[in-house]
């Protein structure tokens, strides 16, 4: 389900050079990976990352954060508002100020997940359907599987490097992709904290974009200037959809639990 590093000659799974750099060698593994999932692999992408986030839920382990603050909200509202002076999208603070007052927390039952549950890194056969491999585990941390969750779900509906102009809330592509995901995870008992997640992952996304952009584009990298501005808008108005769909993603859930 994960590609393992190649251990060096002193059989760990990293070497260290002499200036102290930090390097892993992974096996090539033939496959391929996608931005914008056809339809058919949307249901794999899902239970995928249900059985990883099911295996990682009975893990009994102490992780180092490898990013503070990640995932973390008020973090990120901190570090907005630390640059908001500098700031050229009024509309944009506006909306943020609008619903960080509305904001619904919850960390759920705390488990090692994933941290980056994007559908590019998910990896496919290279002639069937079947999802052979998640990677990008650098972002292992503890959290609530339904930031991952809502992250698989705002990922398959953002499409092309966020920015895409037609990204949205489709049922017909979310559904799959639930039922895959709790086929292999197990039925869920919080129903709305997972029917929200997509639009907190989004509106956390956006808020980092707008931060980006306010800072002069240090993290994300652009090719023109305004291109996190656009991601930020794109992540907003997926925001408000998914805000919007939330009483209809809860009956999605609802039906696949059956």
């Amino acid at each position: 389900m994960v590609v393992r590093p190649v251990t060096s000659k002193h059989e760990e799974p990293y070497w260290i050079d002499q200036g102290g750099g930090v390097w892993r060698v992974y096996p090539y593994v033939p496959s391929r990976n996608f931005d914008v999932l056809p339809h058919s692999l949307l249901n794999p992408a899902g239970k995928i990352f249900g059985d990883l986030l099911s295996r990682l839920r009975t893990l009994n382990v102490e992780l180092e954060t490898s990013i503070p603050g990640f995932h973390d909200i008020q973090t990120y509202l901190g570090h907005l508002d630390s640059v908001r002076a500098q700031g050229d999208a009024d509309r944009e603070l506006e909306y943020v100020d609008f619903r960080r007052e509305r904001l619904v927390i919850s960390e759920g039952n705390p488990q090692v997940i994933h941290g980056d549950c994007k559908v590019n890194n998910v990896l496919f056969d290279p002639s069937t359907s079947r999802a052979i491999k998640v990677v990008d585990l650098d972002t292992l941390m503890f959290g609530s599987a339904s930031w991952d969750f809502g992250d698989l779900l705002r990922s398959i509906s953002a499409g092309r490097e966020e920015l895409t102009k037609d990204a949205h809330f489709s049922a017909a592509r979310v559904e799959p992709v639930v039922r895959g995901f709790l086929s292999a995870y197990g039925p869920v008992t919080d129903v709305e904290e997972y029917a929200a997640a997509p639009a907190h992952m989004s509106f956390m996304l956006g808020t980092r974009f707008l931060t980006d952009h306010f800072n002069g584009d240090r993290y994300f990298a652009v090719i023109r200037r305004g291109e996190n501005l656009d991601r930020a808008r794109a992540q907003f108005a997926l925001t408000e959809q998914f805000d919007e769909s939330e009483e209809q993603l809860c009956e999605v859930i609802g039906q696949v639990m059956g």
